[in-house]
């Protein structure tokens, strides 16, 4: 389905909150909305629930179908709304924010539905309190600690009922529901817990075999509960299928598809947008009405092939092409399909399986054969539990695929579809350090993100852009070097900006020349956390939420250095901060970001001050360039940053080379300290030795751009620490005429000894070895000697 952006200003005219009425103003915190789903083609109240909700203006939609009428907030805790939801909406979960004049929440998620919107009542926690249920109904309700609720309705033979929850899917807590079915006297004929496809929730179709009053339960599937594990339990004779074939079509087609695990549902054609790209998303209708929920699809560029049965083996293969996909189903316990494709010497080809990624029960093992029947590539869960695997063939000829569970199930919806397609350059987007994917920019003022990107199987400079801003509002466009990931994306405010919000699209090109390679924002939002700081149950988004505010309480500035920086120091830069009156937070500061090379230390700006330094580190490897860089600051629940200034890097001027000396307590030595001049400058400038350990001394000695070395004189005490010291360095500041530009060295060691002691001194030197006489040469005669 095309995603639209779908904004609803009910904002005709207010005052904008001025910053000296010091109410901390944040963005709002949203934790749930109530109730929990609304009728498509109606008008519905719900409660927004959450904090700083007094100021709220506007409810932002993630999907297209739905728009707000009213907006009316009660107190800081929550508000109500009027959401119109038009007929042809679809059904399912949706995206939603709540925008106030000084932010935007988090994602929530609401669920649009085509039954009849009832209210749980209570009591109904035993069979004999079940009220009764008109089938083509969706109940609004919750299951509290140890809780079960019954509902009632009327079958007699051949009555077919389909039950379906929405729990999880809702965007949380963890809650884990258990739904049963119980004939009229009281047996229980289905029990379900987790299906494939809804994740943690639950459903089942159901024929009856029985006349009279069944019971529907529902609990949480350890009997626990609390009192915000909300449900939205359908019931009713709507088609619910678990899985389609095929998963997938191309953009503009009439695709006829197969829903699994419900017969009645049968066939139905589908018309797949012409602007659809990647998951869509799949209802299923039939005579008897709509499925509660949808089915993922895929949507390819790319045709493909059906299996044809029998395909249990590569003489029996069904034919394909790449680039191209294969749909099928593993329709019984131990078996196998097999699909056959023509392929050319030297190709580089991607195969992936899409099977739990669509809700399928599948474990996919893929396998790929040469044409002499050897294996070329095989895989289990290259991603995540589906397949995947690249090969390169070695030769043309036809080559086989195989498709089969890991432990050898099967089922009516144990559906797959293996996508093959020649290897081709991908470009992803997502925001560090911003789970959320929410911006505030407060008018006059500042922010960032910080913009990753993910290249496959290409490398390159990427421009990043945010497009469509509300008026006022502007971005820097970083571009992000080749063989790097990261930059930061500065948003300034306008003095003159209006309270606004904006579902922002960031994208990111290639900068070479010819190339048409762009990629957008594709991250997920947590909606119920899991152990170990992961995900258990999120939702992607293609779009930033922007909130231009009201203005902040505070700016920050930091103030650009008047002289180069060399690298292997540090120099302190000067954050000011103006305050609006009456506010005296405290500012934390820090560098996001900081080119490679460079390292940032933190610093907090003190409530009754307005000026900090705060430490740059330009260690050796950092780039000989001008660098922008830039400060964030957040205080009282606002994140801002200064504006970004220049800050030039330079080569060291002098490089200073410590010698390594050794002595003895008590016994004074020279540091020889040598110099190589690289570049010009004027003066005479003294020079200090760092890094001596206690009992050491020295004093600075003057150097100019003349000076090729410098003696050191150390005083070393009779009880200084004996040892290796190897932090000694250089450190001096040569003045120009706008400020000190300080240089520092590489570090030198001293070695501290004990002495020897006195009575090894006293001891004579050994004499010295008596010269030997050379031998007398060998006598040459005919006689004998005597």
């Amino acid at each position: 389905m095309r995603k639209q952006v779908v904004i609803i200003n009910i904002l005709a005219g207010f005052l904008l909150l001025g910053v000296a009425t010091m109410a901390v103003a944040v963005s709002p915190s949203f934790s749930t909305v109530m109730p929990r789903g609304i009728l498509r083609g109606a008008e519905t109240e719900v409660t927004l629930h959450g904090n700083n909700l007094a100021d709220a203006v506007e409810v932002v939609f993630h999907d297209s179908g739905i728009e707000m009428v009213s907006i009316t907030p009660v107190d800081a805790k929550s508000a109500k709304a009027v959401l119109r939801v038009a007929p042809e909406c679809r059904v399912g979960v949706h995206g939603i924010r709540v925008r106030t004049t000084t932010g935007m929440s988090e994602l929530k998620l609401i669920s649009v539905g085509a039954l009849t919107e009832l209210q749980e009542k209570e009591p109904n926690n035993r069979a004999e309190e079940a009220p009764e249920i008109p089938l083509g109904s969706t109940i609004n309700g919750v299951v509290t600690s140890e809780d079960v609720d019954y509902y009632a309705v009327t079958l007699k033979p051949g009555d077919r009922i389909a039950v379906e929850v929405e729990a999880l899917r809702l965007g949380g807590p963890l809650f884990d529901p258990k739904i049963r079915l119980f004939g009229p006297e009281g047996h229980e004929r289905v029990a379900e817990d987790d299906t494939q496809l809804f994740r943690q929730d639950a459903g089942f179709v159901y024929t009856s075999t029985e006349t009279g009053k069944h019971l529907i339960s529902i609990s949480e599937a350890a009997y626990g509960g609390a009192g915000n594990d909300y449900y939205r339990l359908h019931i009713g004779q709507f088609p619910r299928p678990f899985a389609v074939t095929p998963m997938g079509g191309m953009p503009g087609s009439q695709v006829e598809v197969t829903w699994l695990g419900d017969e009645s549902a049968g066939k139905q054609t589908v018309t797949i947008p012409e602007n659809a790209t990647g998951i869509i998303q799949l209802t299923a209708q039939t005579d008897g009405g709509i499925a509660p929920t949808t089915i993922p699809f895929r949507a390819t560029p790319f045709g493909g092939v059906q299996e044809v049965e029998p395909n249990n083996s590569r003489d029996q293969a069904t034919q394909g092409a790449i680039a191209g996909a294969f749909d099928g189903v593993i329709g019984e316990p131990s078996d196998t399909d097999f699909f056959k494709f023509d392929g050319k010497k030297g190709q580089l080809v991607e195969f992936r399986v899409w099977a739990r990624a669509l809700g399928s029960p599948l474990d996919s093992v893929l396998v790929v054969n040469k044409p002499d029947g050897a294996r070329l590539g095989s895989d289990d869960d290259g991603a995540a539990v589906d397949s995947k695997v690249r090969v390169t063939l070695p030769e043309d000829g036809v080559y086989t695929l195989s498709v089969r569970d890991h432990l050898r199930r099967g089922g009516a919806t144990f559906a797959y579809r293996v996508e093959a397609t020649t290897v081709s350059p991908v470009l992803n987007i997502t925001l560090l350090e911003n789970r959320p994917v929410t911006s505030v920019i407060p008018s006059n003022n500042y922010t960032y993100l910080l913009a990753n990107v993910t290249r496959r199987d290409f490398d390159g400079p990427i421009k990043v852009e945010l497009l469509g801003l509300p008026a006022g509002v502007t971005a820097t466009s970083p571009v992000i070097p080749a063989g790097q990931s990261k930059r930061p994306v500065i948003i300034h405010g306008a003095a003159d900006a209006a309270v606004a919000g904006a579902l922002v699209e960031v994208r990111g090109t290639l900068q070479k020349e010819g190339s048409t390679l762009a990629g957008g924002l594709d991250q997920e939002v947590r909606l119920v956390p899991g152990r170990n700081d992961t995900t258990f149950y999120g939702r992607q988004v293609d779009r930033l939420a922007l909130a231009v505010s009201a203005p902040a309480p505070f700016s920050v500035e930091l103030v650009p250095p008047s002289v180069p920086t060399v690298t292997n120091t540090y120099r302190m830069l000067t954050v000011k901060a103006t305050r609006a009156e009456g506010f005296t937070g405290v500012i934390e500061l820090r560098f996001p970001w900081l080119p490679g090379g460079m390292g940032g230390g933190t610093a907090k700006i003190p409530g009754d001050k307005t000026e900090v330094q705060i430490r740059l580190e330009v260690r050796n490897g950092t780039a000989i360039a001008t660098h922008e860089l830039f400060v964030a600051a957040s205080s009282a629940g606002y994140l801002l940053c200064t504006a970004p200034v220049p800050v030039e890097v330079q080569a060291p001027w002098v490089n200073f080379t410590v010698a390594a000396a050794v002595t003895d307590q008590g016994k004074p030595v020279d540091v020889v300290v040598s110099l190589e001049q690289k570049a010009p400058y004027e003066g005479t400038f003294k020079a200090e030795l760092l890094g001596l350990p206690n009992g050491v001394t020295t004093t600075p000695l003057e150097f100019s751009k003349d000076t090729t070395e410098l003696k050191f004189p150390l005083a070393v005490a009779e009880d200084a620490p004996v040892g290796k010291f190897s932090a000694l360095s250089i450190n001096t500041v040569i003045e120009i005429p706008n400020g000190g530009v300080r240089h520092r060295s590489a570090a030198g060691e001293l070695k501290v000894q004990k002495p020897l002691p006195t009575k090894l001194k006293a001891q004579a030197p050994p004499p010295a070895p008596k010269e030997k006489k050379p031998d007398a040469p060998e006598r040459k005669t005919r006689f004998p000697t005597t």
